[in-house]
C-alpha cells in the first residue's frame, strides 16, 4: 500500500558520525536506503531556509517537491531568485562512495560549524546535518516546544474540529 512505502522510503532516526581528514562522512543505511529506493546513489544538499545552523538533505523525491513549488512562482519574481539562488544554486548532490560515505562540502560544513563528527537527523521528507552540541541544545528547545504544539497533531481519521483554530 501508499501508507507502507511512504515509512519505508521516510528519513527517521538520529545518528551520529566522525568526518575524516578529507571531510568524508558516512550517511546513516537507513538514510542511503531512502534515497537509493528513489533512484540516487547519493544525497542531496542545500542549506537551510529556516534559522539554524545545519544543512538540509534529501533525496530526489523531496528535490523534486522543492522544484515544483519554486514553478509555482513567476520565472523572474525577485522572491523566485532568491529562493532558487538557496535551495538550487546552492544545493549539491553528493555521490555514495563504496562505504557509503559522501563528501560534505566545506561551505555548507563552516556554514553549519560542522567540523570532525556530523549529527544526521531524519525529518520524514527530508533530513538535516547539524554540529552534535549545537543539535543537543536545539533538541533540549524542540522537546520543551513539541509539548505546547502536540495539539496540533491530530489524526488523519478524526473529524475536523472547528474549535482548535485549525481553520484558515
Amino acid at each position: 500500500t501508499e501508507g507502507a512505502g511512504r515509512t519505508m522510503e521516510s528519513f527517521r532516526g538520529r545518528f551520529t558520525n566522525r568526518i575524516d581528514a578529507k571531510g568524508r562522512v558516512s550517511v546513516p543505511a537507513k538514510f542511503r536506503a531512502v534515497t537509493m529506493a528513489q533512484g540516487l546513489n547519493g544525497v542531496i544538499c542545500f542549506p537551510p531556509l529556516n534559522p539554524g545552523s545545519f544543512i538540509e538533505g534529501c533525496g530526489p523525491a523531496f528535490s523534486e517537491i522543492v522544484d515544483q513549488m519554486l514553478d509555482r512562482l513567476d520565472p523572474f519574481a525577485p522572491e523566485r531568485q532568491s529562493l532558487a539562488a538557496v535551495l538550487i544554486g546552492e544545493s549539491a548532490e553528493l555521490t555514495f562512495d563504496s562505504d557509503g560515505r559522501v563528501i560534505l562540502p566545506e561551505t555548507l560544513r563552516n556554514l553549519a560549524g560542522i567540523s570532525d563528527e556530523a549529527t544526521f537527523v531524519g525529518m520524514g521528507q527530508r533530513f538535516q546535518i547539524w554540529e552534535p552540541k549545537a543539535y543537543d541544545a536545539y533538541y533540549a528547545k524542540a522537546l520543551e516546544d513539541a509539548q505546547k504544539y502536540r495539539d496540533l497533531l491530530r489524526s488523519p481519521s478524526a473529524p475536523a474540529n472547528p474549535g482548535t483554530g485549525g481553520t484558515r
